[in-house]
């Protein structure tokens, strides 16, 4: 990769969507509308239960289409634009969501790979930046690369910007220590102090 490249998903990404579309809609058949529909038929009078199939069947045939639809759109919105200095990610059909990384910030990346992606060589690279990340299970990314092939390459490339770049929580912990005050001597402050008021109770005694 090269700096202020544009990347795009693999082309297999729509086809692991469609994959996830036809499973849940194989599961919501099998276990809902079928099932209902069936029962409608052998239960109730003829008319309600043609009814019952029009309010189940044709709501899901709806979804099912829409989001047909949507798969191939939402593809062609995804963009990744890799500079010298941060990284954007871009994405959205109707809602456009433009999110923009510096190198300089990023603490974590991850890949991650389900059963299904695996099968289609994709990958998932998650970012986490100072500041945005939380830790363990709740832990969230502030960017998202999705659908790419080249994970790999993507991640090390990511990694030799950081790499070169000074991060900006070493910045930050820089400029603290050069304001904060030296408190390494606190304890030997609080000991001659002790020692002083020890010398003037054993002058007073004397006395």
């Amino acid at each position: 990769m090269k700096a202020c490249e544009n990347v795009k998903p693999d082309k297999e990404l729509m086809k692991l969507y469609y994959l996830y579309l036809l499973l849940a809609d194989a599961i919501v058949l099998v276990t809902t509308v079928l099932p209902s529909v069936v029962a409608a038929l052998l239960f109730l009078p003829l008319n309600e239960a043609l009814a019952v199939t029009i309010v189940l069947v044709v709501p899901f045939l709806f979804i099912v289409f829409f989001v047909a639809y949507w798969i191939p759109r939402f593809y062609a919105s995804i963009t990744y634009r890799f500079g010298s200095t941060e990284f954007t990610v871009e994405r959205g059909v109707w809602w456009r969501h433009s999110s923009t990384v510096p190198y300089n910030r990023i603490t974590n990346i991850d890949i991650v790979q389900g059963p299904l992606s695996r099968r289609f060589g994709l990958a998932k690279i998650r970012v986490q930046t100072a500041g945005y990340s939380a830790t363990g299970a709740a832990a969230v990314a502030e960017a998202q690369i999705i659908g790419v092939k080249n994970y790999e390459e993507i991640k090390e490339f990511i990694m030799e910007q950081v790499r070169r770049t000074k991060p900006i929580a070493v910045e930050a912990a820089a400029e603290g220590e050069a304001e904060k005050p030296s408190s390494t001597n606190v304890p030997q402050q609080i000991l001659d102090e002790l020692k002083t008021i020890r010398k003037l109770l054993e002058k007073k005694e004397a006395k």
